[in-house]
């Protein structure tokens, strides 16, 4: 009986270990792979916030992460990319962020800083461009937001 119990607390910390690795990597993993699609090393920043509302129906939902930087070095990344802008953003991206359609995205207004947007939804003619973005039924898209003033990132990707 003694034994039965050792098996079965073991178990149990085995499980919440494995899991606590799933998620930690995971988010890792949304970093690297955000990384190759946008240009620019995003893993050298320290994840501060993560929720992530996917896995419901056909993968519908809503990761957002929140990524801190020791300094500036990204944004200077940034400047020289061709896929990040500076801000202010386009109207659509505007409307969508600072009119949130989801009460789990909550990004301050940033002034100074540079931005992403990526349209994965299948009828996109060109993934880098948002005049479309409320044309369709759904969304599929990437989106971050860089606040040079708190060397933060704020990561989105929608799926509906």
């Amino acid at each position: 009986m003694v034994m039965k119990k050792w098996i079965l607390i073991f178990s149990a910390i085995a499980l919440l270990l494995f899991s606590l690795t799933f998620v930690l990597c995971s988010r890792e993993n949304n970093l690297a792979a955000l990384s190759r699609q946008c240009g620019i090393d995003l893993t050298i920043g320290k994840v501060v916030s993560h929720k992530d509302t996917h896995g419901g129906f056909h993968g519908d939902g809503v990761s957002y992460t929140v990524v801190q930087y020791p300094d500036d070095s990204i944004g200077e990344q940034m400047e020289e990319s061709e896929t990040w802008h500076t801000l202010p953003l386009p109207e659509n991206l505007d409307t969508f962020l600072y009119q949130p359609y989801d009460d789990e995205v909550s990004i301050p207004e940033i002034q100074d800083g540079y931005y992403y947007f990526y349209d994965r939804h299948s009828e996109s003619r060109n993934p880098y461009d948002d005049s479309e973005l409320f044309q369709r039924f759904s969304f599929n898209f990437t989106f971050a937001i860089y606040d040079q003033s708190s060397n933060q990132i704020y990561l989105i990707e929608y799926d509906t």
